[in-house]
C-alpha cells in the first residue's frame, strides 16, 4: 500500500525514546504525589478565654486591655507550635505566637476600637507547613 518507507525509518528508535521520557515523567509524578510532606496540613484556632475566664467571645468598647487566649490545633488535635495569631479589624490589630501547647495570649486594647453598635474582629492564624486559618467573626465587639 505504501511504497515510500522514509516515514518509518527511525520510527522504532523514536518510540523507544518517547517511552523512556514518558516513564521518567510518570516516575517523577508518582514521587511528587507520594511525598505528603509537600501538602500543607489544616489547622483550627479557638478562643479559649478572655482574661483567664472561659467567657464568650464578646468584648466591650472602652473596657481596658483584655487578654485573649487562643488555642491552635492541627487536624489530628495536636498543638501547632510557633503559629502566629492575629486579631484585626475595626481600626485595630493585635498579635501573638503559640507556645509548646499551642496556646497564644493576645492583649487587645478595647479603647482603640472604631465601632458604632457592634462589629467583629477577624482572626488569622499562620504557621509553616499549614494552610492559613481565618475566621471573619472571631470576636464580637459591642459599643457599651
Amino acid at each position: 500500500m505504501f511504497r515510500d518507507e522514509t516515514a518509518t525509518v527511525g520510527l522504532p528508535m523514536r518510540m523507544v525514546v518517547l517511552t523512556i521520557v514518558g516513564m521518567a515523567g510518570l516516575a517523577a509524578m508518582i514521587i511528587f504525589i507520594g511525598d505528603m510532606s509537600l501538602v500543607p496540613k489544616t489547622m483550627h484556632a479557638d478562643i479559649t478565654g478572655i482574661d483567664n475566664s472561659t467567657t464568650s467571645s464578646l468584648l466591650h468598647v472602652n473596657n481596658g486591655t483584655k487578654n485573649v487566649t487562643i488555642r491552635v490545633i492541627d487536624v489530628d488535635g495536636e498543638p501547632v507550635v510557633g503559629a502566629t495569631v492575629v486579631f484585626y479589624g475595626l481600626h485595630t490589630s493585635a498579635s501573638g505566637m503559640t507556645d509548646s501547647n499551642g496556646n497564644a495570649r493576645v492583649n487587645i486594647n478595647t479603647s482603640s476600637f472604631s465601632v458604632s453598635g457592634e462589629g467583629y474582629l477577624k482572626l488569622l492564624a499562620k504557621a509553616s507547613g499549614f494552610v492559613d486559618y481565618k475566621n471573619d467573626f472571631a470576636l464580637k465587639v459591642v459599643d457599651s
